[in-house]
């Protein structure tokens, strides 16, 4: 089910590494061709997979994110390749000025869009799970960022791609799967790589607490779990001119797409981590571009 092109690319970004004085390389998981999603494709692949193997195909899909969401509009896609219904719950302002991007591939998909406040989000997907239950349909519900233990382990066996074992790994941290499948799958592969999830949105102590769940028995502490929120910029989908300048500066330098809602947000942390020596001059550090768009 969804065949995914794998490994992602993996190189070196050598203007950067001499500019910052790391050994800088990066995983290119935006660049996994199918559904253009990035982590999001890995993740969702994982969660479809175990559904269809348990109950095949179901009657409806549900899920939950921003309006411009990237999981949303994988979430889409699969659902219609799958050929089934597909209804997104998204939080954001109404009435939409402009309809963005990924809301409209998912719209073009045949995806139907409800529109609410965050606060109304379970309630919206119970009145939706209600509905197609009276017409006697199954509803598979996604939780928003993907954030399950089947996308974990995604991630958990996606660290066994990388050719070296780095002294850093820096990432986005969103809801906290890919970190905790990152954090699995160094403690079960026995390497010294220091992961280090730098939120988008979330602070430390939410953002830990997420991850937690998902280590799945691995013995790891809550206190040895890396989740910088000192770059969020002002929250989910919030940037500022520093930040834009930033990516901007970044894109010019390596040639690599960054956005400024997830990879940007990861990298600009990264260089501060640079600066600050948290991340030792002269290491190897990896760089999981989890795509965005």
């Amino acid at each position: 089910m969804f065949e995914l092109t794998l490994p992602s690319p993996f190189y070196q970004l050598k203007s950067l590494s001499l500019l910052w004085g790391v050994d800088l390389w990066v995983k290119r998981d935006d660049l996994i061709p199918q559904f253009y999603g990035g982590n999001k494709t890995r993740k969702n692949r994982a969660i479809f997979k175990k559904y269809f193997e348990q109950n095949g195909i179901p009657d409806v899909v549900i899920t939950n994110g921003g309006v411009n969401s990237n999981h949303a509009r994988v979430v889409a896609l699969m659902a219609k390749q799958l050929g089934c219904p597909c209804e997104l719950v998204l939080h954001g302002q109404e009435p939409l000025i402009d309809i963005p991007t990924n809301l409209l591939i998912a719209k073009i998909a045949g995806a139907r869009h409800h529109i609410v406040q965050p606060s109304g989000i379970r309630g919206k997907i119970e009145e939706l799970c209600e509905e197609y239950k009276s017409l006697g349909k199954r509803c598979f519900v996604i939780p928003g960022g993907a954030h399950t233990p089947e996308a974990a382990m995604a991630y958990e066996k996606a660290v066994q791609e990388l050719t070296f074992a780095p002294d850093y790994i820096v990432h986005a941290s969103g809801t906290g799967g890919t970190q905790a499948g990152l954090l699995r799958g160094i403690f079960k592969n026995n390497l010294e790589t220091q992961l280090m999830g730098i939120s988008v949105a979330r602070n430390s102590q939410r953002g830990v607490a997420a991850i937690n769940p998902l280590l799945d028995g691995c013995s790891i502490t809550e206190e040895s779990i890396r989740f910088f929120d000192e770059f969020t910029f002002g929250g989910y989908g919030c940037t500022t001119e520093e930040l834009t300048n930033f990516v901007q500066t970044v894109i010019a330098t390596e040639g690599m797409p960054l956005d400024e809602i997830y990879t940007g947000k990861a990298m600009y942390g990264l260089h501060e981590l640079v600066k600050s020596r948290e991340i030792e001059k002269g290491s190897q550090v990896v760089f999981w571009h989890t795509g965005g768009v």
